[in-house]
């Protein structure tokens, strides 16, 4: 392969000047002419039917433009993805559902208007039974929370993609292979916070034509007007979405089934007629916008003691808050862990979405597999525990290979996917290698280092995903008689660098120069629809797209080039921005072909693959203390391989993005009044993550295994993006076990929580 002069090259980022001069532009800082200010009132209730609702007093008030309510939503409008089980969630409703639901929306001058006439609004309630839990949810004499989700629990309904009970194998016959069967029942229960900086912030407007526009902070444009558009009952091409800067998404500014923000905005613009910024505060943020899904399950695990895994079970339930949405999809991503964890061909999954009292739960970094690694991983650690299996020797054992299989129930009808991606033990043994994994693990339950009342112990965890390729993506890329380019896409930044990407990989294609390429701005009416910057997609899918859309314009540029010049099309090439014929090296400049103003658009579309999988490796080294219960990180080792890297300092900080789940094991948790739902940490105070100043020492592999080498994937990078961050808990859990000789299965591991592990082993000896 040609050197390549810009994939794996670092430039300055495109939206870097503007970002720390101050002049990058988000949702907030745009000006609309006569625009209002939308605030919501939300319910003291977790379940309660609004008898009378008052808001004259409000719509009274001077600088007042309107009140909505429940009476002003359409029938026919729902909270819904168009994938969702029955339309049920609705932006307001005669009922509320959870502390923090709904009740009026108010539209003024100011935002301080808006809040003092929240005040007035008169509301009488009729206070409900409230399901607050799973176990109270599924209870024969639960309260029915919405009637058409008979038993609190919602049905699966899109059936070409998702698949929540299925088997292969033959179960029976690999649990009696296994030396060892674990039968774990667990759970997670911390519904972490996505913490984004920017809050989720929209303007939207309709115009005399009928066609609503959102400025919005969004990852996915076109996704979002898609899902806009279905809980509207209006066509896509009259949804309007552009995207400014995102400040972070997380997975959480997809809104790919919790898109209350814009409806709420949608409706509050409808009844003022006038454009209305809603920006939700920090407090509703935390409390009432979505946190992590929570969830119960039974895993079952067949190991033999070379440590082959010889049979996997799980059965989950999932809670969705007030609204089911994603969580179905989320689930079913999560499902394709079963064999990235476990090579058996012998699988069972059934998997339920249950309704609850509580704010919704919906997508997020680790989308689904976050979940499922961390509840597998589980039976993992126990198992090698009882055979005495290093855990890197089970990881190595089962590692996925390229040309193996592993079951993609996402994939209906050809499940089996092949994979393409590279063999995920070498980059296991690569990185116990730098870690140091051979001469710090000493043995389950044994500390690495004892100082005083202080243990040392060290973990390990590896995590799949195959989310990346399994969904259509488009670009289209212009190019005018300057050889100035423009990218055509709605994949938006969000921090990751993906439209740098985009840029590096047009102008290798092309043979242009960088500066040459411009990236247009994410607006879904000026750019072809895309599921979006998610799912570590963007740049496998978006890549792909790029790719197409160059050669399709390259085939296009010679069709031109033989009707302006007389020379077949075949014996043409678009090389270093200028068009050569390859029967005598003759060159002519691209004005000779594209008469000003004239363009030429090639297009790019993929359709997705599935058999395309990214890996992490983590190792982490925690230290604690037995007579405070307090564990710190003393070190930290995530091993990728990305194909090929495209951006290196953009690859560096996305590999140091593991925090999130090192705090989901440590620090971070939503926490619930265990009497009516009311999150008690809506603030950054009683919210605890980690700051800069308590980043622990941390390291890094990266591997690049089709550098210089053929491969499916757009100049041979994969990308790496979400999984991160989800090995982390459960390696800082392996590693808290290895320092006690303790198991603590609850996240976050709080020192009250070691403790009482703590105390428990002593009084059991």
């Amino acid at each position: 392969m040609a050197e390549l002069k810009y994939v794996g090259k670092e430039i300055p980022r495109l939206i870097a000047q503007d970002m720390v001069r101050g002049k990058a532009i988000f949702t907030g800082d745009i000006k609309v002419a006569n625009m209002a200010y939308g605030r919501v009132l939300r319910s003291p209730h977790p379940h309660a039917e609004i008898v009378r609702i008052d808001a004259s007093a409000a719509e009274a008030m001077p600088g007042v433009h309107a009140v909505v309510t429940y009476k002003d939503v359409p029938a026919d409008c729902f909270l819904t993805n168009g994938m969702s089980p029955a339309r049920h969630a609705k932006p307001l409703d005669k009922k509320v559902r959870y502390i923090g639901d709904a009740v009026a929306l108010v539209v003024a001058d100011s935002e301080d208007i808006a809040d003092e006439a929240i005040e007035k609004v008169d509301v009488e309630y009729k206070v409900l039974p409230a399901a607050l839990t799973i176990d109270e949810a599924l209870a024969e004499d639960a309260p029915q929370i919405y009637e058409q989700l008979p038993g609190n629990v919602a049905p699966l309904t899109f059936f070409l993609v998702d698949n929540l009970d299925y088997e292969t194998g033959d179960l029976e016959k690999g649990f009696a292979d296994a030396d060892i069967i674990i039968d774990l029942d667990t759970e997670l229960t911390s519904g972490q916070n996505p913490l984004t900086a920017e809050a989720p912030t929209i303007i939207a407007s309709w115009d005399g034509e009928g066609v609503l526009h959102f400025y919005a902070s969004c990852a996915a444009p076109s996704y979002t007007a898609f899902n806009v558009a279905n809980s509207l009952n209006m066509p896509y091409e009259r949804i309007h979405v552009e995207a400014p800067c995102c400040g972070g998404s997380f997975g959480s500014k997809l809104f790919m089934g919790n898109v209350y923000p814009l409806l709420f905005a949608a409706l509050m613009a409808k009844k003022a007629d006038r454009p209305v910024l809603y920006a939700m505060t920090k407090e509703e943020h935390l409390a009432a916008n979505q946190t992590r899904m929570s969830m119960k399950a039974n895993i079952k695990l067949g190991v033999k003691k070379d440590g082959t895994s010889t049979a996997i079970a799980l059965r989950q339930w999932c809670e969705a808050g007030v609204a089911a949405t994603c969580q179905e999809n989320m689930m079913s991503v999560g499902g394709i862990s079963l064999t990235m964890l476990s090579r058996s061909r012998n699988i069972r999954y059934k998997g339920d979405v249950v309704i609850t009292n509580r704010v919704p739960s919906g997508t997020f970094r680790g989308y689904g597999y976050m979940e499922t690694t961390a509840i597998i991983t589980r039976a993992i650690c126990r198992a090698c525990r009882e055979l005495d299996i290093d855990p890197v020797r089970y990881f190595e054992v089962n590692a996925l290979k390229q040309g193996g299989q592993y079951y993609n129930s996402l994939a209906v009808g050809r499940e089996w996917q092949v994979s393409v991606s590279p063999d995920w033990d070498v980059l296991v043994r690569e990185t116990a290698k730098k870690f140091r994994w051979d001469e710090r693990f000493k043995g389950w339950g044994v500390p690495t280092k004892i100082d005083g009342h202080k243990r040392r112990g060290v973990g390990c965890a590896l995590c799949g995903q195959s989310d990346l390729g399994g969904m259509a993506a488009n670009t289209n890329i212009m190019i005018n008689n300057g050889c100035g380019v423009i990218v055509q896409t709605t994949m938006n930044e969000h921090g990751t660098g993906v439209r740098d990407t985009y840029r590096k990989l047009v102008a290798e294609e092309l043979d242009i120069p960088l500066e040459k390429v411009t990236i247009a701005k994410a607006d879904t009416q000026g750019a072809p629809s895309d599921f979006g910057s998610m799912a570590a997609r963007s740049t496998y899918a978006g890549g792909m797209t790029a790719i197409l859309a160059c050669r399709d314009l390259k085939e296009k540029l010679c069709k031109q080039a033989e009707k302006r010049l007389n020379v077949p099309a075949d014996d043409w090439e678009f090389v270093g921005g200028k068009m050569r014929r390859k029967s005598n090296g003759e060159e002519h400049i691209l004005p000779e072909i594209l008469i000003a103003p004239n363009s030429l658009t090639g297009t790019g579309h993929w359709d997705g693959v599935e058999n395309a999988n990214v890996c992490n490796m983590q190792f982490v080294e925690v230290e604690v203390d037995i007579e405070t219960g307090v564990v710190s990180l003393i070190d930290q080792m995530s091993g990728v391989d990305a194909g090929k890297v495209v951006n290196p300092l953009g690859l560096k900080n996305q590999v140091e993005s593991f925090y999130p789940g090192i705090d989901m094991a440590l620090m971070e948790e939503t926490v619930w009044d265990s009497n009516d739902n009311r999150i008690l940490t809506a603030n950054m105070v009683d919210y605890k993550t980690r700051t800069f100043n308590d980043v622990a020492h941390h390291d890094m592999v990266v591997l690049e295994s089709f550098k210089d080498k053929e491969s499916v994937f757009p100049f041979g990078a994969m990308g790496i993006a979400e999984p991160c961050m989800t090995p982390s808990g459960p390696a800082v859990q392996m590693a808290l076990y290895n320092a006690t000789g303790v198991e603590v299965l609850e996240y976050p591991f709080t020192p009250q929580r070691v403790l009482a592990a703590l105390k428990k082993k002593e009084e059991c000896k």
